[in-house]
């Protein structure tokens, strides 16, 4: 993903009472249709990935529709399994 951005780190804008949701889909905007690829299956957030807020994993903070507020921090990271 960083590869395709660019950036490690990158700054979007949304409106306010935007959703994690809505931050991911307006990152796969910015980051074109391979990023798509890689973010998306069946036009929804692949379960592949760990969408944190603010360090903290949206789904104990109550799912991917929680609001976002200005500087929060969304990250976006591969499900790595290890054995």
């Amino acid at each position: 993903m960083r590869r395709l951005l660019k950036e490690k780190i990158i700054d979007v804008e949304v409106p306010n009472d935007s959703t994690v949701r809505q931050v991911v889909n307006r990152v796969v905007e910015l980051g074109g249709e391979e990023l798509r690829e890689l973010i998306m299956h069946d036009n929804d957030i692949s379960g592949n990935l760990i969408l944190m807020l603010n360090k903290k994993d949206v789904e104990t903070l109550g799912g991917i529709d929680i609001v976002v507020h200005d500087g929060d921090e969304v990250a976006i990271l591969p499900h790595v399994q290890g054995g």
